[in-house]
């Protein structure tokens, strides 16, 4: 059983919270529920905004299609016209049509029945009532929804939105031969998003301070966490800046704490200055990269994975530092308890790279794998060391120097953006050409180490085929639901980046042809592998303005 509905209208008529409430209300019912909304950069006036909602009683990773859908809720005429020839069923105000055009439409007096309840901007809660009572769902529920949702703005009003869901409920059943049955199917499932999932990995794994700049698609990450945050002991901070932002996240995990920040492209741009100096310094900071259109301001509110090479190369100079790209949402739950192991082991920035798609999709999460949530703090020396004896910055094998932080009996040192000895002491005004040579080989010999702890690509799909999809990030969301019906397809998808585990990623591309999806112009992880591999690709699928893969599409297109 599938279903896929699309909630579609202006900016400011409660798309957004109806979208997630009724992906909410299925996700209580115990289906697998995945929902993605598309909206511009301005509070109101987008004519035709939408949140798509996938339901299925079987795992499924993305929005599914764009081609058709089986119930359109449309809140305004646009939206009809612009979206009514892709659905088996309409729901629209009677007031928008007159005389309906033909089998499957379902006019409910949206408006009317709203003021009837209380107020019209209730019209969304009376269409969520009336695409229930056209599923055959019951009220339940959505009205413990609504109680918890509006119930800090009073009784009233929560009593109001449930009455008016019900008028939308009662007036959609009364339409003969359009009810389905769509039975509460087991236990209830925890909805999250790709940004929810980042927090929540980043709490469980022992992060206590996050600093961030506004900026979409990354601000959801800081919205969810200044709401939960203080709960699990974790600050929040709003800084004036991503330049702010990076070096507050620096001072606080020099000083021991496990730190955070998150950006888009433009920020991360600010930031690479302060990435440098982490490495330098050799001070673990996660980072949260989330892409979007670019160059410049670009599409604020639209997915892309351009920000792939840049993430290989940020700041000037060679330094260890790592990629890793979740490639489900559920995923973004351990890629940030890997991201803080990584960075504290070996005391090196860390990027988590991914995207709107990702960070503002919803999906259910089943069982959650709690072993990947211990924390491995590496070299960090806490007992009192003698400071005659103690090099903040000693040559070792690894290319990893125990660390202390402030505090820390005879573990004085000096961290300085300039190249220092073993203890710290500047070397610029004294040239030292071996020495330079010997700390900066050092830091570099940290990636092979590294390299030993990135995973394998994850190989999916049906053994033994001769093709092949080549993907990273969330791009694998989209695949792997095709992969449920192409049977002669496997993927082969990246999510720890860089630096790359050559001989574990060489095996998997072994022995197929790839084709390369990405949403970028250049194909850049098909570019990366060829630099780091030789490996060639033997056909692009790419998309660049703006809009996720669907599984028709990939259907169609490979």
């Amino acid at each position: 059983m599938e279903l896929t509905v699309r909630i579609s209208g202006a900016q400011g008529e409660g798309v957004e919270s109806a979208g997630r409430l009724t992906a909410l209300v299925f996700s209580r019912l115990g289906y697998h529920v995945f929902a993605y909304r598309q909206y511009a950069s301005i509070i109101k006036g987008n004519p035709t905004m939408f949140y798509q909602i996938r339901v299925s009683d079987s795992k499924i990773y993305s929005h599914g299609r764009w081609g058709s859908y089986d119930v359109l809720v449309a809140l305004n005429k646009n939206a009809l016209a612009a979206h009514e020839d892709k659905a088996t069923y309409v729901i629209y105000d009677s007031a928008d049509r007159a005389t309906p055009k033909g089998k499957g439409e379902v006019p409910v007096p949206l408006t009317d029945l709203a003021l009837k309840a209380g107020n019209k901007i209730m019209r969304n809660t009376v269409a969520i009532g009336a695409l229930l009572g056209l599923l055959g769902v019951g009220l339940g529920p959505l009205a413990d929804l609504i109680r918890a949702e509006f119930g800090e703005k009073g009784e009233k009003i929560a009593e109001q939105n449930i009455q008016a869901a019900q008028m939308g409920l009662d007036a959609a059943q009364k339409l003969a031969g359009i009810k389905a049955e769509f039975a509460k199917r087991g236990e209830p499932k925890v909805l999250m998003s790709g940004a929810e999932a980042l927090a929540i990995g980043s709490l469980l794994s022992g992060m206590r301070l996050y600093v961030a700049y506004p900026m979409t698609p990354a601000s959801p990450i800081m919205h969810f966490l200044a709401e939960v945050g203080p709960k699990f002991g974790a600050a929040v901070v709003q800084a004036e800046d991503e330049i702010a932002a990076i070096n507050m996240t620096i001072g606080a995990a020099y000083a021991g704490v496990r730190a955070a920040t998150g950006t888009s492209g433009g920020g991360f741009d600010l930031m690479h200055e302060g990435l440098g100096l982490a490495a330098m310094i050799e001070t673990p900071v996660v980072v949260f990269l989330s892409q979007r259109g670019g160059p410049s301001t670009g599409l604020p509110t639209e997915t892309e994975q351009s920000d792939l090479l840049m993430s290989l190369s940020p700041s000037h100079g060679e330094y260890p530092h790592v990629v890793i790209a979740p490639y489900t949402i559920e995923d973004g739950l351990y890629a940030a308890a890997k991201a803080f192991n990584i960075a504290e082991k070996y005391q090196v920035p860390v990027i988590v790279a991914t995207d709107l798609y990702f960070n503002e999709a919803l999906t259910t999460i089943d069982d959650v794998d709690w072993s990947k949530f211990k924390i491995e703090r590496g070299e960090l020396v806490t007992s009192p060391v003698v400071w005659e004896e103690y090099k903040r910055y000693k040559l070792t094998e690894t290319g990893v120097s125990p660390r202390t932080i402030p505090g820390v009996p005879g573990g004085m040192h000096i961290a300085t953006s300039d190249e220092h000895d073993e203890r710290g002491d500047v070397i610029t005004d004294r040239h030292v050409p071996e020495l330079r040579k010997a700390m900066h080989e050092k830091r570099l010999r940290k990636l092979k180490a590294i390299e030993e702890d990135m995973a394998a690509p994850v190989v999916a799909g049906s053994a033994g085929t001769s093709m092949a999809l080549l993907a990273w990030g969330s791009t694998a969301m989209p695949i792997l639901d095709l992969l449920s019906v192409r049977r002669d397809l496997s993927a082969v998808i990246f999510r720890d980046i860089y630096p790359l585990n050559k001989e574990a990623a060489a095996k998997a591309l072994g022995g197929v042809k790839l084709i390369d999806v990405e949403v970028n112009h250049e194909g850049q992880l098909a570019l990366y592998l060829k630099r780091e591999l030789g490996v060639d690709v033997d056909r692009k699928v790419l998309k660049w303005w703006g809009e996720p893969f669907s599984v028709d599409e990939l259907m169609e297109l490979v």
